[in-house]
C-alpha cells in the first residue's frame, strides 16, 4: 500500500465533508456539463503552455468525474488498479518530474482537463506550482455581460504577450497594464518586458499569499496591478523581500478589497453628526476641537493654472466660497501642480509636509497620484473629483450633473417646439469635445429630457474629439437646428469658455464662436455649485462627523455623488418665461423629492432595449419605476433611441 496514496486519499475525503457541510458539489466540475458551453462560438489551438496548476478548476468530461474530489484528490479505494496507477505515478514525478504534458480546454480564464488528470492530482499532492499543458480554447459568446467583456479584452493582451497567467476582473484592466509598462494591445511586446513581467508577478504573488492569504487568482491579478500602479513594477524586481512585503501591508486595505464599481457606497448627502449617547470610541478617541488658534488645514490640488481653466477657477470660487461660510476655523492652502502630472505626486506630499489634514484634488487625471499619496499618508483625508472609483484609502466626489442636464434637456424641447416651424423635423444638437465617465449619462438625460417633452425630436451629436465635424455649427444650420448644447464642463477647456444651452445666431460665423469674439444666444447652463460641496465637507471633519462616520462602515469604497437635491447642482435659465419656469420647477420637484428620475423606467439605445417598462396592459401607471442602478449609470456606453451619431466608448480609469 502506498502512504502517499492514503494520504492523498484522506485529502480528498476532507474536501468532500467540508464541500457537503458548505452545500457545494464535492466534484470536480465538469466543462461539457457547463450551460453556456452549448452558445460557445469554436475553439482555437493555443500550444504547449507551462500551466500554473492552481489555473486547472475540472474536468472536459464527466466521465469518471467521481473518482476525484473537488480538489482534486483521489477517492477510489486503495487497492484498486486505479490507487496502484496513481502510486506509481507519484514516485516516478516524484524523480523525474512529469513526463508529459496534460491535455486541456481553457474556457473563459479555466483550465479543463482531457487527459492526464493524475499527473494533476499527483502534482497537487506534491505541491508543484507548474505542469506542462497541451491547451485548446473554447471561445464563448460574444455578449454584453463584465465578465465576457473582460476575456475578449484578455484575448487581445494575449494576442501580443501570450501571458495566460494574468487574470483580471474589470474591463480596461489589460489596457491599463499596458499603458503602466509604455505598451498598447496593438503590437507585441519585447521578451525584455514580458520577463519582467512574468518575474515581478510571480515575485509579487509569492510575498502577496504569503501575508494575505488569497485563494481567488483573479483577484491576485488585481491586486497585482493595483501594486505596480501604485509601486512602480522595477520595486518588484530590485528591491528586498522585506522592502516589498513592507509595501504590500502599507497597501493592504487596497489590497484586500480588490473592489469594483459595484462595490461601491455611494453618498448623496455630507457625513452629519447625529446626537446620541457617546460611544466607547468616542469617549476615548475625541475629535480635534478646531478653533481660529487652531485652524482645521485644507489643501487644494490644481492641476491646470486658475487664469486659463474655467474648471479650477471654478473649484477656486468653491474653496473660497467655503472659507466665507466656515471662518476662521479653517485654513486652506493651494498647490499647483504641472498640467502633464510630472510632479504632482511631489505637490500632494508637500501638501501633507506642510501639515495638511484634508487634501482636495480636483481632477480625475490625479486619481492615480491620490491613491498612491493616500496609501503613503494614511493619516490624512484625502478627495479626488472623480466618481467610480473603488478605492477605500480615499474618497470621490462629484456631481449628478446628468439631474440638471435632463431638465436642460426639457427646456430646450420646450423651447424647440415654440419657435420651430409647423410639420419640419426637429434637431437639437449636441456637442461633445472629449470624453470622461460622465459624458454618456450627461447626453442620455439631456435626450430623455427631450423626448419627454417631443418623442418626435431628435439630437444632432456632434463628437470632435476625433477630429471629425470641425465645422458642427455649419451641419448643425444644414440640418435646421435652431438650438444646440454645449455643456461639457472639464478641465480641459479655457477659462473664457461657458457652457450651457444655445440659441443659433445666424449672423455670427463659427470661427468667431471658436475665437470668442462673438457668440450664439445663451439660454441656460447646468452647473455645480463647488463651494457648497466644499463646505459640506469641510464641516463634516471639524464637526467630527467625518471619522464617526468611518468608524460604523467597513472597508468598501465611498464617494459623494451629490445631485439637485443638495443644490450643489442646478439649473440656470435667467430670461426664460414664468410658465416654462414653473414646468421645469415641477420636473425639479420631482426629482429631488425621488418621485421621477431621468434613468428610470423604459428606456430605448439605439439598438437595443435598456431597461424594461411596465409590460402589463392595465391603463393606470406604474407607482414605482426601476432605474438604472449607479455603476450602469457610470459605466454607461450607450446612446439613447432619438440620437443621431455615433460617440467612441470611455473606459473608466481604475
Amino acid at each position: 500500500m502506498s502512504e502517499d496514496y492514503q494520504q492523498a486519499k484522506r485529502l480528498g475525503e476532507a474536501a468532500v465533508r467540508t464541500a457537503l457541510k458548505e452545500g457545494k458539489s464535492p466534484y470536480l466540475p465538469v466543462l461539457d456539463a457547463l450551460p453556456e458551453i452549448k452558445d460557445s462560438v469554436g475553439e482555437a489551438y493555443v500550444g504547449v503552455l507551462e500551466l500554473p496548476i492552481i489555473c486547472i478548476v475540472g474536468n472536459k468530461e464527466m466521465s469518471r468525474n467521481n473518482a476525484f474530489a473537488n480538489n482534486f484528490m483521489p477517492l477510489i479505494d486503495d487497492g484498486t488498479e486505479f490507487s496502484a496507477k496513481w502510486a506509481n505515478l507519484c514516485e516516478s514525478v516524484k524523480d523525474e518530474g512529469v513526463q508529459q504534458a496534460i491535455k486541456v480546454y481553457e474556457y473563459m480564464n479555466d483550465y479543463y482537463v482531457q487527459e492526464g488528470n493524475k499527473r494533476v492530482s499527483v502534482s497537487r499532492y506534491l505541491k508543484m506550482d507548474f505542469i506542462h499543458a497541451d491547451v485548446t480554447r473554447i471561445l464563448p459568446a460574444k455578449t454584453d455581460t463584465k465578465e465576457v467583456k473582460v476575456y475578449y479584452e484578455y484575448l487581445d493582451f494575449f494576442e501580443v504577450t501570450k501571458a495566460f497567467y494574468l487574470t483580471f476582473t474589470e474591463p480596461g484592466a489589460y489596457l491599463k497594464l499596458a499603458s503602466l509598462l509604455g505598451q498598447n494591445l496593438e503590437e507585441p511586446w519585447s521578451e525584455e518586458i514580458l520577463s519582467d513581467l512574468k518575474s515581478a508577478f510571480f515575485t509579487f504573488l509569492k510575498l502577496y499569499l504569503s501575508i494575505l492569504k488569497e485563494d481567488d487568482r483573479r483577484l491576485t491579478s488585481d491586486a497585482f496591478l493595483l501594486y505596480i500602479s501604485v509601486f512602480p513594477m522595477k520595486s518588484l524586481l530590485e528591491d528586498t523581500e522585506d522592502q516589498i512585503i513592507k509595501n504590500i501591508k502599507m497597501a493592504r486595505l487596497e489590497l484586500r478589497t480588490s473592489a469594483s464599481i459595484d462595490d461601491i457606497e455611494f453618498l448623496s448627502d455630507a457625513p452629519v453628526s447625529e446626537k446620541k449617547p457617546a460611544s466607547l470610541f468616542e469617549i476615548f478617541n475625541h475629535s480635534k476641537n478646531y478653533t481660529p488658534a487652531n485652524p482645521l488645514k485644507v489643501a487644494f490640488v490644481y492641476d491646470q493654472d486658475i487664469n486659463e481653466s474655467r474648471w479650477v477657477d471654478a473649484h477656486e470660487a468653491g474653496r473660497l466660497y467655503a472659507l466665507d461660510i466656515i471662518g476662521e476655523r479653517v485654513k486652506s492652502t493651494t498647490y499647483q501642480a504641472n498640467p502633464d502630472g510630472s510632479d504632482t505626486n511631489e505637490v500632494i506630499q508637500q501638501a501633507v509636509d506642510d501639515k495638511n489634514e484634508l487634501i482636495f484634488t480636483v481632477s480625475s487625471k490625479m486619481a492615480a497620484n491620490t491613491l498612491q499619496m493616500a496609501i503613503a499618508n494614511p493619516s490624512v483625508k484625502f478627495l479626488n473629483c472623480s466618481i467610480g472609483q473603488p478605492h477605500p484609502s480615499f474618497r470621490c466626489y462629484h456631481g449628478k450633473l446628468y439631474e440638471a442636464t435632463f431638465l436642460t434637456g426639457i427646456l430646450a424641447a420646450h423651447l424647440t417646439l415654440t419657435k420651430a416651424e409647423p410639420k419640419k423635423e426637429r434637431r437639437i444638437g449636441y456637442l461633445v469635445h472629449s470624453l470622461h465617465s460622465r459624458t454618456y449619462a450627461n447626453l442620455n438625460a439631456f435626450a430623455i429630457g427631450v423626448s419627454l417633452i417631443d418623442p418626435d425630436c431628435k439630437i444632432s451629436l456632434k463628437y470632435i474629439g476625433d477630429g471629425e465635424h470641425k465645422n458642427y455649427r455649419d451641419e448643425w444650420i444644414e440640418e435646421d437646428v435652431l438650438m444646440y448644447a454645449d455643456l461639457e464642463y472639464s478641465a480641459i477647456r479655457g477659462a473664457r469658455f461657458k457652457g450651457g444651452l444655445y440659441q443659433i445666431n445666424h449672423n455670427v460665423t463659427q470661427e468667431e464662436i471658436v475665437n470668442f469674439s462673438n457668440h450664439d444666444y445663451f439660454i441656460g447652463a447646468p452647473y455645480i455649485l463647488w463651494g457648497k460641496f466644499y463646505s459640506m465637507m469641510i464641516q463634516s471633519v471639524i464637526s467630527g462627523a467625518w471619522d464617526l462616520n468611518e468608524q460604523d462602515k467597513n472597508i468598501s469604497p465611498t464617494n459623494y455623488w451629490f445631485g439637485l437635491s443638495t443644490g450643489v447642482v442646478g439649473l440656470r435659465a435667467p430670461e426664460i418665461p414664468y410658465q416654462t419656469e414653473k414646468m421645469l420647477a415641477f420636473f425639479k420637484n420631482a426629482m429631488v423629492y425621488g418621485e421621477m428620475d431621468p434613468f428610470s423606467g423604459e428606456i430605448h439605445s439605439q439598438t437595443d432595449v435598456i431597461n424594461e417598462g411596465n409590460t402589463g396592459k392595465s391603463l393606470r401607471l406604474p407607482h414605482n419605476l426601476k432605474k438604472l442602478t449607479a455603476s450602469q449609470i457610470i459605466d454607461m456606453d450607450w446612446l439613447n433611441e432619438n440620437i443621431e451619431g455615433t460617440m467612441p466608448p470611455y473606459l473608466r480609469q481604475l
